[in-house]
């Protein structure tokens, strides 16, 4: 036996460094499952938020749409949107935006819903979605604006 092992100090150290190396593998594990799980979690946020902005552009757009054709504002009241559809070209302006919020509705959002409710000059737009994929828990997720169309009291 080599003369450094011989003192029992010396013997006692034995197998110290390998313990240490274990030691800094398993906080070494543990941070990068947390940073993992710090970046999925991330992903998910980031796609509830994607979701959050369509459907805010496209409530937004609709609304911009009944102003610009404030005069026929009642052709667009009652319109309820579920599932996705292909939106064939109206000859009719109205019936182009209804289509054309129907398609993005129900195309560009997860289980997209929308509606559009009509009183007097108010008009208030509804598109609603599925947040299932990003947290399966989650109910569905609805954003609603309303606006005074027109002048008047």
């Amino acid at each position: 036996m080599p003369r450094f092992f011989s003192s029992p100090a010396a013997r006692r150290q034995l197998g110290v460094s390998l313990l240490e190396v274990l030691i800094a593998v398993l906080v070494l594990a543990a941070g990068v499952l947390g940073a993992a799980q710090l970046q999925l979690a991330a992903l998910r946020y980031n796609a509830g938020a994607a979701h959050a902005t369509q459907a805010s552009f496209i409530a937004y757009d609709m609304l911009d749409r009944l102003r610009a054709n404030a005069d026929d504002i009642e052709d667009y009241a009652g319109l309820s949107v579920s599932g996705c559809s292909d939106p064939q070209p109206a000859t009719e302006l109205g019936a182009q935006d209804r289509r054309d919020f129907a398609a993005a509705v129900g195309c560009q959002l997860p289980k997209g819903a929308g509606s559009i409710v009509v009183a007097g000059n108010q008009a208030t737009v509804t598109v609603g979605w599925s947040e299932a994929r990003i947290a399966p828990d989650e109910p569905d997720t609805q954003l609603v604006i309303s606006t005074r169309l027109g002048a008047g009291p």
